[in-house]
């Protein structure tokens, strides 16, 4: 900081009688200056936890913002080297932040970036660390989507008998009957929110178990 100053000192020195512009210019270089010597100040008073809670704030984002272009684009590898870039305690925090934003971007309405959440996580941590959890979230998923699959056999006669009611109570006939989608009736919607209700609260409780799992082989 002493030498920064010096060199401050210099280029006013140098810039005086230049005019508006140069003054300018030392203005802003001074205002610059005066706060790192404040950000220093203030880094200078606080406390270990402090320090801790101003790291968390700082390099946490980073993790999640990784995560976020990751689960667009899909290469593992970028999100090994992109946390692998940060070391010490920096890492940490950066793997933690990407670890939790994975575990949170998990759902079954989107099988694909579910998957491709569980495989950040394999890039991230050891298999052994999370892989019970990761295999059971995986068959979680493939029962659901049989699930839905064998309920919309089971029910698609129903379904169709009951919109074929409503069409003929609205007296619509014809090709408007012979081309009912089954999938945006308000029944299937509402057998589908019913199952989706049931898996979901199971997956969020291996959401949590994964979570811990994550965490706690960091620490």
């Amino acid at each position: 900081m002493a030498r920064l100053g010096s060199i401050i000192y210099n280029i006013s020195t140098s810039l005086l009688g230049e005019g508006c512009e140069a003054r300018n210019v030392v203005e802003e270089i001074k205002s610059a200056f005066e706060k790192a010597l404040e950000k220093a100040e203030k880094l200078g008073k606080l406390s270990p936890e402090e320090m801790r809670e101003r790291k968390e704030e700082e390099y946490a984002p980073i993790g999640r913002a990784l995560v976020d272009r990751y689960l667009r684009h899909g290469y593992g590898e970028i999100l090994g080297e992109e946390a692998n870039k940060h070391s010490g305690e920096e890492r940490d925090i950066v793997t933690r932040a990407a670890l939790s934003r994975l575990v949170e971007a998990m759902e079954l309405g989107n099988y694909e970036i579910t998957q491709r959440a569980m495989e950040g996580i394999l890039v991230l941590k050891e298999k052994e660390k999370v892989g019970e959890v990761k295999d059971q979230i995986k068959i979680l998923l493939e029962e659901y989507k049989q699930a839905e699959k064998e309920r919309y056999e089971e029910e698609k006669e129903e379904i169709e008998r009951k919109e074929r009611g409503l069409l003929h109570q609205l007296r619509i006939s014809g090709s408007a009957v012979g081309e009912i989608n089954l999938e945006a009736s308000e029944t299937w919607k509402e057998i589908c929110q019913e199952l989706y209700s049931q898996y979901d609260k199971i997956l969020e409780e291996l959401k949590v178990q994964l979570l811990q799992a994550v965490k706690w082989s960091i620490c």
